[in-house]
């Protein structure tokens, strides 16, 4: 269930112009309250010379360069799986908490280290803004000059009080339109900044320094090229900080989140958001990939998520990944483009969300990414797991249905990337989640876009594979056996769900790889280490064995005889319903064929389906009914089931299933009209008296039941049902059974009640 999203409490700042549009959770513009408008920012990337963007640690605060090392964005790739929520790219990140403003003030009032106590906030009125600047610079100025003699969690504290007040100061001065203190107070700034303070407080200066770059009075000092490092070094600092998990609601807290989107150019008024670019020398290459950077690791977060998004992220984000004047290919794109697209699948995790992408046509745009970009796999991952988290939602299927371009640009990808375990893993799933809700887009996929012709070459690789690592022992392949194994799952799972379209199946079922591919997994796999890829490949067989025409490779005596060996250890030691559903389906519709039938007899899978009959879960007690139905139609595996006391399972069945499952009912009634058929007069021992009392009263209970149901469905205006053709059925079988009276003369009374009974037996296809 979707959570509920509420304001975050972000501290009382003064009173300032409203520089932010308002949205809704899913990104929507609901209300914006400035006078003309958003204008959306075009984000150009300024050609520079190498070394422009660094600058030696010893020039200070003046060239407002931090004096960190903070090292490059590198690899987006997780660790966990497609539905985990693990830190991507970067050092692995902490759990460390750092602590919440209430210790720091805490902490600042137990502490009398100080020499200098803070002044007081000032009012809004009084000297005007020079006044806080100076008095908030002065305040700065005289803490890191006692910054290396003072305890760092003291320390902490009274900056990040002071910083608050320098805050205000600032905001007050950029509303102002400019200050001549604002330099100053943003040298003290950064100076602190490079001080041993804890993690909050070096946001929460993060976000004043900020506040000062947007100041007219710094950035005529400074000039773009001083702004530009600036923005670059705070980028760097906040996204080491963002690695630090402990740090995500302090970021939202602050207000950095917005501060980072507006330098994106995605939320503020126009000028506000074109100062805060132009100052940041247009968004560089470089300092686009770091504030994304910093966004993907925080959105890890639910709050900050929620937050973003209300920010208006979205549309801004599919404005970077389709820039205006088209993509180049270029190395320095391919890198935004990598932490564009982790941020995404972080956002993509809600449906709300899920559904404003796809309104956005992001199919679209990530498909022309994937093709500019064909030999970036770093960036096809990330796109494939957008791709994946966003067909979550059925809105994927009506937008691919009416056009399908994507998708041949997915099977493209997949057959040009067969290799890459990651990406097949993610495109697959993403493809089987398609199929398993579209019929349309299950004749597209493999009859339009050709995975007839990727997924057996992917099956036969990936199994190959399997084959192969299992063979190597234990070890250091052990997540590379896992890996592989993940794949055929979805693999599997997506030939499943595409052979539920008949034209489909039929050629899938003809496919020699795909046919022997299913049945080396069940041979070699067990419900034990396998469960899953034994679960999806027993439901793929069961679906193509469902199209019995003369090209199914599974109807072959060979595969027949196989299927039934394979698949009894799953009727007979497994305790997994989901193992039990599935192999009741499978041998419902392998039953319809006799000599499949004489392998189910001879290894007495009918006597385990038998059994289950008096299972507690209804769909496998309702699949099992379906393939002893065909193996009643047998007279000999009749006689042996009746004599095993099959006629009072079903009997009991019918008392104790509820009058409206009809459809249970039913499939019992045609066991036992197939089983009457014992009655041949060809040596076959009637039923015992017992079993013909009990299954007779059965009959009689579910047609009175199902006459009852019919009339009130008239009554009530309802359709036809199921209960019509229980009545007939239950009837014919009433009429057809004896009373246990009447069968005194033996012989002679069985070959009359077997004239009565003859005809076809009923089949059912599970």
């Amino acid at each position: 269930p979707e959570l509920e999203e509420t304001e975050p409490e972000l501290e009382q700042l003064p009173a300032l112009p409203p520089d932010v549009m308002t949205f809704d959770d899913a990104g929507a513009v609901v209300a914006d309250s400035r006078a003309g408008g958003a204008t959306p920012v075009q984000l150009k990337e300024p050609a520079f010379a190498a070394g422009d963007e660094d600058y030696d640690a010893g020039c200070g605060a003046d060239d407002l360069a931090l004096c960190m090392d903070v090292p490059p964005p590198c690899s987006d790739e997780e660790s966990g799986g497609e539905d985990g929520g693990q830190r991507a790219a970067m050092p692995t990140r902490s759990k460390a908490k750092a602590p919440p403003p209430s210790q720091h003030a805490a902490s600042h009032c137990n502490s009398s280290s100080s020499s200098v106590p803070p002044p007081p906030i000032p009012s809004a009125g009084g000297e005007g803004p020079s006044s806080s600047l100076a008095e908030a610079a002065v305040e700065l100025e005289a803490l890191a000059a006692e910054a290396g003699a003072a305890e760092e969690a003291a320390m902490s504290a009274r900056v990040f009080e002071a910083a608050a007040r320098a805050r205000v100061a600032a905001a007050t001065a950029r509303a102002a339109g400019g200050d001549d203190e604002a330099p100053r107070l943003l040298r003290a700034v950064l100076a602190l900044m490079d001080t041993k303070v804890d993690s909050t407080t070096l946001l929460r200066l993060a976000r004043c320094t900020v506040e000062l770059l947007q100041v007219a009075s710094v950035v005529g000092e400074v000039s773009a090229r001083g702004v530009e490092a600036a923005y670059l070094n705070i980028a760097r600092a906040l996204f080491k900080l963002s690695k630090d998990a402990g740090n995500d609601a302090a970021f939202r807290e602050e207000g950095l989140l917005e501060s980072l989107l507006l330098m994106l150019g995605a939320v503020g008024d126009a000028a506000g958001a074109a100062a805060a670019v132009a100052g940041a020398g247009a968004a560089t290459a470089e300092l686009r990939v770091f504030i994304v950077g910093v966004l993907k690791n925080v959105s890890n977060n639910e709050e900050n998520q929620k937050h973003i998004v209300r920010c208006g992220a979205l549309p801004a984000l599919l404005m970077l990944l389709r820039p205006a004047g088209g993509l180049t290919g270029s190395s320095h794109e391919a890198q935004l483009l990598i932490q564009v697209t982790a941020l995404l699948r972080n956002l993509a995790s809600s449906s709300r969300r899920q559904r404003t992408l796809i309104d956005l046509d992001v199919f679209t745009v990530l498909s022309n990414i994937s093709s500019v970009f064909s030999s970036n796999a770093e960036l096809q991952v990330n796109i494939a797991r957008v791709f994946a988290r966003l067909t979550n939602d059925d809105a994927a299927c009506h937008v691919l249905e009416a056009d399908p371009a994507p998708l041949q640009q997915v099977v493209r990808c997949l057959r040009e990337n067969a290799t890459n375990s990651a990406l097949v893993l993610r495109l697959a799933f993403a493809l089987g989640n398609l199929t398993a809700v579209s019929d349309a887009l299950r004749r597209t996929l493999i009859l339009e876009c050709d995975v007839a012709g990727v997924l057996p070459a992917l099956l036969q690789r990936y199994w190959q594979q399997d084959r192969q690592l299992s063979s190597a022992g234990t070890g250091a392949l052990q997540e590379a056996r896992q890996e592989n194994e993940g794949v055929l799952v979805k693999l599997v799972r997506l030939a499943a769900n595409s052979s539920i379209n008949a034209s489909v199946g039929s050629l899938l079922a003809s496919e020699p790889v795909v046919v022997s591919t299913l049945l080396q997994v069940l041979q070699g796999k067990n419900m034990q280490d396998n469960e899953e890829l034994v679960l999806s490949a027993t439901a793929a067989l069961t679906n193509l064995l469902y199209y019995d025409s003369p090209t199914n490779l599974l109807f072959t005596a060979e595969s027949k005889q196989s299927l039934c060996t394979v698949l009894k250890p799953m009727l007979v030691e497994s305790y997994n319903v989901e193992a039990l559903v599935e192999t009741a389906r499978a041998l419902g519709n392998l039953s319809r064929h006799p000599d499949a039938r004489r392998w189910i007899a001879e290894l007495r899978l009918d006597e385990a389906l038998s059994i289950l009959l008096q299972h507690g879960d209804r769909d496998l007690v309702f699949y099992a009914c379906g393939a002893l139905v065909n193996m009643a139609a047998d007279p000999r595996a009749g006689a042996r089931l009746v004599g095993g006391g099959l006629a009072e399972k079903l009997a009991a069945l019918l008392q104790e299933t509820p009058n409206e499952d009809a459809d249970l009912r039913l499939v019992a009634v045609k066991v036992l009209s197939n089983l009457a058929l014992v009655f041949d007069g060809d040596g076959h021992e009637p039923w015992p008296s017992d079993a013909l009392h009990t299954a007779r009263d059965a009959a009689q209970l579910a047609r009175d039941a199902a006459i009852g149901a019919v009339a009130a469905n008239a009554a009530a205006g309802h359709g036809p049902s199921a209960h019509e053709a229980l009545v007939e059925l239950a009837q014919r079988l009433v009429d057809t059974l004896p009373h246990p009276s009447s069968l005194s003369g033996g012989e002679d009374a069985a070959r009359e009640l077997a004239h009565i009974g003859a005809g076809q037996p009923v089949a059912i296809a599970a």
